[in-house]
């Protein structure tokens, strides 16, 4: 990856004690779906501030004082986050009895399951390959362009979690409609999840493009790092919110079982944005490419969508 040896040693340390714990982190994610299948979004929104809380306290304590461990510290600190988030929903889902018993699945469960999680995990690989594209690149900038950088995704990762309930939005309510048929019934679902992701895609964004631009203060003490996140801002306010549209119309596009077309076009992008990585001399640019890839993405989808009715009449065929 061409990194500075510097900066070996501290990621090598952030990724042992991240990696110790990806288990954990993959199974809050699983809970937290089941919350959201309930249409309970109290219970982790508490859960997850505490672990906030947690993580900010720890990140105080790790790295700054007492123990100054630097980026290993920080890590530690999201792992001790992570593990007490993902041991509370469990507790919490044992308690509301939606827990489910652990046991070896039959072959008619996986097989229905790979329909869904085959062309899903190809579908994540390929966004985790674009995210390297974008790391590999920032890593060719210097160390200050670079901790630039990783503040801003940072903020990215953290606004774009306020989208997150769009999808589920439209993974609750357009299954049962596309099974049925209503197609009428399903497209105005539709216009409607994507009306309030334009106005949620505008505010989250600004609201991220203004902490980039007025607090990069509160996350760095280094005048050059603050430089650089303050340079991206307008970048990160178009990124956030073409990556809440697309989060908004994933659902609508898993809903419909439009996998095929969603990983067609994933894979377009993704090798749109490599080649427009090479051209990249800034951080603001490496977004811009993240922001194309979306935007592009969330442009077609819709185009799709809508030109097919959500593929109502073949999806309803499937599940008869």
């Amino acid at each position: 990856l061409n990194v500075d040896p510097l900066l070996r040693t501290s990621a090598t340390s952030y990724i042992h004690w991240r990696g110790a714990t990806a288990w954990a982190a993959m199974g809050q994610n699983v809970c937290l779906s089941l919350f959201m299948v309930t249409r309970d979004v109290i219970t982790p929104l508490k859960i997850i501030s505490c672990a906030a809380v947690v993580n900010v306290i720890g990140d105080a304590l790790f790295c700054v004082w007492p123990i100054r461990g630097g980026c290993g510290g920080a890590a530690a600190a999201t792992t001790c986050a992570t593990l007490i988030s993902s041991f509370w929903m469990v507790a919490a889902l044992r308690k509301k009895q939606l827990l489910p018993g652990l046991r070896i699945p039959k072959k008619s469960e996986l097989a229905s399951l790979g329909e869904f999680t085959g062309p899903l995990l190809a579908i994540t690989l390929t966004r985790m390959a674009g995210f390297l594209n974008m790391q590999r690149r920032a890593m060719t900038l210097g160390v200050t362009a670079l901790a630039g950088y990783q503040l801003s995704m940072n903020l990215l990762i953290f606004f774009i979690l306020f989208g997150e309930p769009l999808s589920q939005l439209g993974q609750t309510k357009l299954p049962g409609l596309i099974e049925d048929g209503n197609a009428k019934e399903a497209m105005a679902t539709l216009k409607s999840i994507l009306l309030l992701s334009v106005f949620a895609a505008l505010g989250v964004g600004a609201v991220a493009c203004l902490t980039a631009f007025l607090g990069p203060g509160l996350f760095s003490s280094d005048l050059g790092v603050q430089a650089v996140a303050k340079g991206a801002a307008p970048m990160l306010f178009l990124a956030v919110a073409m990556t809440i549209m697309g989060i908004a119309i994933d659902g609508a596009m898993m809903a419909s079982r439009d996998f095929g077309f969603m990983l067609g076009t994933g894979i377009l992008s993704f090798f749109v944005q490599a080649k427009l990585l090479k051209y990249c001399g800034s951080v603001q640019a490496i977004l811009a490419t993240f922001a194309v890839r979306l935007g592009s993405y969330t442009l077609f989808s819709i185009i799709r969508a809508f030109a097919t009715n959500l593929r109502i009449r073949k999806t309803a065929k499937q599940t008869r």
